[in-house]
């Protein structure tokens, strides 16, 4: 009999073939977009859905909810994701990485994250699937704005599908249920951190293409440099500033 692909699989197969139409760009300077008028046409979708909706959320999410709380949620949301940055981290050979985030997982896992009981000591770096297909030479592959998620690559795109299908699988049923749940309110979360630069990029000439260098930039300077990695938060505040002058 005949085996049909899942949906998941078809995805992450359809995407990593749009990486392969395109060459492996890593300059600044270069932007694959062949689909720029789709592009455009989600990204106002999105941002409609932002300005009525998510933006006025997480205004009223910071408004009401104490900054220790948001803390809180956001050390959860950030626990939460260990699991893909434990199974990345070992596919990239990053033997350190995956022992520290291992070790934070289990520890901090007695408060279900949302206490760091190492008091942010233990330095983990972030890793998806989408930086594993970068280490082994996958192409970034065309620019997406996909509804709802926001910019993406194609490589990025088919790494999150890949990430959320291998998470499911090991993760335990109770901790998928928790994702389930927080996962709106991981959202108004994120979008309240970004009020200032989404607020920036939109009163730009061309928001759009503001978001696409933007996403570009960022993410692979994620991907990409080492330096970035040793001191995340610094250099992405100096980016932010810089894109949006």
């Amino acid at each position: 009999m005949k085996k049909i692909l899942s949906p998941t699989k078809y995805l992450i197969l359809l995407t990593l073939i749009l990486s392969g139409c395109s060459n492996n760009i890593n300059s600044t300077s270069e932007v694959s977009d062949p689909f720029e008028n789709l592009n455009r046409k989600i990204f106002s979708f999105n941002n409609h859905l932002d300005t009525n909706v998510i933006n006025p959320l997480s205004k009223k999410y910071v408004k009401i909810v104490p900054y220790k709380t948001r803390e809180s949620i956001s050390n959860h949301i950030n626990w939460i994701g260990l699991p893909s940055t434990i199974i990345n981290s070992s596919l990239q050979f990053n033997l350190e990485n995956t022992v520290l985030a291992s070790a934070k997982f289990l520890l901090n896992g007695l408060t279900l994250g949302f206490y760091d009981l190492d008091n942010n000591e233990t330095k983990v770096f972030k890793k998806d699937l989408g930086s594993t297909l970068a280490k082994y030479r996958v192409s970034e592959g065309p620019f997406l704005m996909v509804p709802l998620l926001g910019p993406r690559n194609a490589r990025d795109f088919s790494g999150f599908i890949g990430d959320i299908k291998n998470s499911s699988n090991i993760s335990p049923n109770d901790l998928n249920i928790i994702k389930i749940i927080g996962t709106p309110v991981g959202i108004i979360d994120k979008r309240s951190k970004l009020s200032d630069t989404l607020e920036s990029i939109n009163k730009s000439s061309d928001p759009y293409i503001k978001m696409r260098s933007y996403y570009i930039q960022n993410r692979r300077a994620i991907v990409y440099d080492e330096k970035y990695n040793e001191d995340n938060d610094k250099i992405k505040d100096e980016q932010f500033e810089k894109l949006l002058q």
